[in-house]
């Protein structure tokens, strides 16, 4: 099955076009009779990416009725559940996925996921003592368990071990700045990561960490440098994003906008840029800007829906005002 054209559709996903593969997956499974599992199961992956869930659960469930053993769409489906946020049914497909050995992982992740999202901290825990994971695919989540059941302490020392089997790893980072808060107080954990981001032999992580806290305590000027000396510095589209964001909500919208509609561009679902982007608009009194740029940019991303409400949203805007 996996043909020229499944391979044309994967490059399609991995370049982001997910309108096109979308697209690309609907009109290959049209040609085939008895209506392709195959392809509607791709469609409903593509359909995901572009944050269409409840099309992608019904896709899905089509590829089911020719199909009902694919456990690729029982996959795709449990997805498609988790982005409408129901939980519950989607921890029973994932489940299913542990009758194959291929799926397995994907199975245990989408389960302890959905547990995490229903916060059903010992039954998260239960299950990795049960599944005995390598520890450092496991600390992460008994991190989150540990901190969401209030046990600040004991998610503290399965931080510090993470950290021992992964140095400097960003989302272990990021994951034990937000418990010290929790144990010490936003200003003192401010003060820490501040010494460590002065350390120039430590990763650039330190830097965006220390910019995120003072952008959170209101200090947004001093988050703003901290931001343009990383970008200097050929810092990652990720910290430009962060620098960007800083800008639109300190008063510099005018020089925010064109950046974001940049971003935009490149990243049309991305909620958080989009947001930022609209409520820029709002602000400064932009709102035909942002209409005009939004559809624009629905020449582009045809299947992007979420663009019809931001129109929608600007729109209302507009007719508000005296």
């Amino acid at each position: 099955m996996k043909s020229v054209s499944y391979n044309d559709f994967q490059e399609l996903m991995k370049q982001r076009r997910y309108g096109e593969a979308a697209a690309y997956a609907k009109n290959e499974s049209l040609k085939e009779s008895g209506g392709g599992e195959f392809w509607l199961t791709q469609l409903a992956r593509a359909l995901i990416r572009l944050s269409d869930f409840r099309s992608a659960l019904e896709t899905a469930r089509k590829a089911l009725e020719i199909k009902p053993d694919n456990l690729y769409a029982v996959s795709t489906a449990a997805d498609a559940l988790g982005g409408l946020k129901r939980y519950d049914e989607a921890l029973e497909h994932y489940k299913e996925l542990l009758r194959e050995p291929r799926l397995v992982r994907k199975g245990r992740k989408g389960i302890l996921s959905c547990l995490a999202a229903m916060k059903e901290w010992e039954l998260l825990l239960d299950k990795l003592a049960s599944w005995d994971l390598p520890e450092a695919e496991s600390l992460p989540w008994r991190i989150k368990a540990l901190s969401g059941a209030g046990d600040i302490d004991a998610a503290l020392e399965a931080s510090a071990r993470l950290l021992e089997l992964s140095p400097h790893t960003p989302s272990a980072l990021w994951e034990r700045t937000e418990l010290e808060i929790k144990k010490l107080g936003l200003d003192a954990v401010i003060s820490r990561i501040g010494r460590m981001a002065r350390i120039p032999s430590l990763p650039q992580i330190y830097r965006e960490i220390y910019a995120s806290l003072l952008r959170r305590a209101g200090r947004e000027n001093e988050a703003l440098d901290i931001y343009k000396a990383i970008a200097a510095g050929g810092g990652q589209s990720r910290v430009q994003k962060k620098q960007v964001f800083t800008m639109a909500k300190s008063g510099q919208e005018i020089e925010a906008i064109p950046l974001l509609e940049e971003l935009i561009r490149v990243e049309p679902e991305d909620t958080y840029l989009n947001s930022c982007y609209v409520a820029a608009c709002k602000r400064i009194d932009e709102v035909e800007r942002g209409i005009t740029f939004y559809n624009n940019l629905l020449g582009l991303f045809p299947e992007a829906k979420s663009i019809y409400g931001r129109i929608k949203s600007l729109h209302k805007h507009l007719e508000r005002k005296p």
